[in-house]
């Protein structure tokens, strides 16, 4: 998270991530999921702009993206600011704007990253002195990914994704990353995962480990994502999407979270132009190809 004050207004720039590793070991009594998670925070972002106002009205504008997204009450932005205000009482106001260049319903978390910098920069812009870890507690209730945004580099999620390890500096990985128009409910596919689970549990610590290593062959033999089985039962388009990068010269393809968006691990800055390059005359207008990195 990159953050600008300039007068009165605080402008962020939000990352979206990547999920290098994805298991699912069950459901909890609460109803959510028991997961491990290793995830990068990768260089596409959204911008949000907060202006602190007087009274405790919150307006919130939204441009760019994709789908239509809410900007009422149910946005995850709102209900983040919303719930800031409520537990500390804070008697104040914001003027958010938000501009969308992470793709919505993509496994990308732009939602949850965007919810994750409205904490922290709404902190500064409203002098609250609440710590990291009273913030983070804050931000898992409003989604389970949004902990993973408090930290900069790579990072492991466990519990429901509110417990969040970071694993440090990792090498520089090159993507190329294919969206379609197609989005995906996260909740659907958490519908189907257990019952499409094959109970061969995969645990992260050997890809934790190549990381630290450094070798880019030996780092995407690990990569790993139990979601593409419950995505592949609800979305026909599946195995054709993920096919146009695996016909090309990728060390790995893996889809990011709940999808829809997949990525190709690329040997350095240079093959990853060389792959969107030749992915881009495969696709169709509609499908987004992006080159970035962690």
């Amino acid at each position: 998270m990159f953050l600008f004050k300039s007068n009165t207004f605080w402008t962020v720039h939000t990352p979206a991530k990547l999920n290098l590793f994805f298991e699912v070991y069950g459901k909890r009594e609460d109803g959510f999921h028991e997961i491990v998670s290793v995830a990068v925070p990768i260089r596409l972002f959204d911008t949000l702009t907060f202006e602190p106002v007087s009274g405790e009205e919150i307006h919130f504008t939204c441009q760019g993206g994709t789908l239509d997204i809410p900007v009422g009450e149910e946005n995850i932005v709102v209900r983040a600011i919303r719930l800031l205000q409520k537990r500390t009482g804070v008697v104040r106001g914001a003027n958010i704007r938000l501009f969308k260049r992470i793709p919505s319903q993509a496994g990308l978390g732009g939602g949850s990253s965007d919810a994750a910098a409205v904490f922290r920069i709404a902190r500064h812009a409203w002098n609250l002195n609440i710590p990291d870890d009273e913030l983070i507690a804050l931000a898992a209730e409003i989604g389970s990914d949004c902990p993973i945004f408090f930290h900069r580099n790579a990072s492991l999620s466990v519990g429901r994704g509110e417990t969040i390890r970071s694993i440090g500096l990792v090498p520089k990985l090159h993507f190329v990353l294919l969206k379609p128009k197609e989005g995906l409910s996260t909740a659907k596919v958490y519908q189907q995962c257990m019952p499409c689970h094959d109970r061969r549990f995969r645990y992260a610590e050997e890809l934790i480990a190549e990381l630290k290593k450094g070798d880019l062959v030996r780092i995407g033999q690990h990569f790993f994502n139990r979601l593409e089985f419950p995505v592949q039962a609800i979305w026909s388009s599946f195995g054709q999407v993920m096919a146009k990068l695996k016909r090309l010269d990728c060390l790995a393809v893996r889809m990011s979270g709940s999808g829809t968006t997949f990525y190709g691990l690329c040997r350095n800055a240079r093959h990853a132009r060389f792959v969107a390059g030749q992915l881009r005359q495969c696709v169709t207008k509609s499908d987004d190809v992006l080159v970035t990195s962690n």
